[in-house]
């Protein structure tokens, strides 16, 4: 599944959850600015966690059924 357009990936949004930490930890960011860099910087972090999720999914399923099909190998064919 690909991101919405104005979503972006997960490393653009690593790198700009990384600007944005730099600029909290610079002395020159203004106060009125704050409030949505860190609101910016919630909204990065919950669209990471969800393709970290979405991904581990994937990866939870793709086992799941390479395991199951590892199993049907394993079985001794029948004598039909």
């Amino acid at each position: 599944m690909s991101p919405a357009p104005s979503e972006p990936g997960y490393s653009d949004a690593m790198a700009e959850l990384e600007r944005i930490l730099a600029e909290l930890e610079g002395d020159e960011l203004d106060v009125d600015v704050l409030a949505d860099r860190v609101q910016r910087a919630a909204e990065l972090l919950t669209l990471c966690r969800a393709r970290i999720t979405r991904a581990q999914e994937d990866v939870d399923r793709i086992v799941t059924d390479l395991e199951a099909f590892e199993r049907a190998d394993d079985e001794p064919a029948g004598d039909d």
